[in-house]
């Protein structure tokens, strides 16, 4: 982490300390069609009331990618590979980019007494794909998850006009006024009227 910032909570480094333990990635992605929960392990593991499936060695968790100075955004690649074809196909129409996704590292002791400490929590990017067909790795989706500062520096695409806003919400006249606004003469500190204020409908 950056900063030399601990990113693990006390509970966690207290089940550590044991020596006997497992450790798994946990993370909540927010699909379309629903909610994915899923886990590195094998099995299904419930945490706060929550089953993950696990998907083993289908799974995997990439290198988190920030600068020293904090200056950049945070992001994680989360892959599954061994993918039906359709699968990928649904996924790609349907998109993710935008949905909310978390990360999060669970250990666990030999009586079954666990600790969890999010690591990542922020929106999922454009999927990545990868066909394979019938080789060892299979198909593949990646899911990058990014932080909140990624979203500053993308360039919006929504406009505060009246076009734009229409465009979106057809009745909703909210910005009639930005365009005469925009260009509206102010005296200050005399007595002089600006000009009548036009409703364009």
């Amino acid at each position: 982490m950056a900063n030399g910032v601990f990113p693990f909570s006390q509970t966690v480094v207290d089940i550590i300390a044991q020596g006997n333990f497992m450790a798994v990635y946990a993370c909540q992605l927010d699909f379309p069609d629903g909610m994915v929960f899923a886990h590195t392990g094998t099995g299904d593991l419930v945490i706060d009331g929550v089953t993950y499936q696990g998907v083993g060695s289908f799974g995997a968790v990439g290198q988190s990618q920030e600068s020293s100075n904090s200056g950049s955004p945070m992001s994680v690649e989360l892959t599954l590979n061994g993918l039906d074809r359709q699968i990928i196909t649904e996924t790609s129409l349907k998109g993710c980019r935008g949905r909310n996704g978390k990360l999060m590292f669970v250990v666990f002791d030999q009586e079954g007494t666990y600790a969890a400490d999010i690591l990542f929590s922020g929106r999922m990017d454009a999927a990545k794909f990868s066909y394979a067909g019938n080789g060892e790795e299979g198909n593949s989706i990646t899911v990058p998850l990014i932080d909140r500062m990624a979203e500053w520096n993308r360039t919006g695409t929504e406009r505060w006009t009246d076009e734009n806003h229409r465009a979106r919400r057809q009745d909703d006249r909210f910005f009639f006024a930005i365009a005469q606004i925009s260009d509206w003469p102010i005296y200050w500190g005399a007595s002089k009227d600006a000009p009548k204020f036009t409703y364009e409908k």
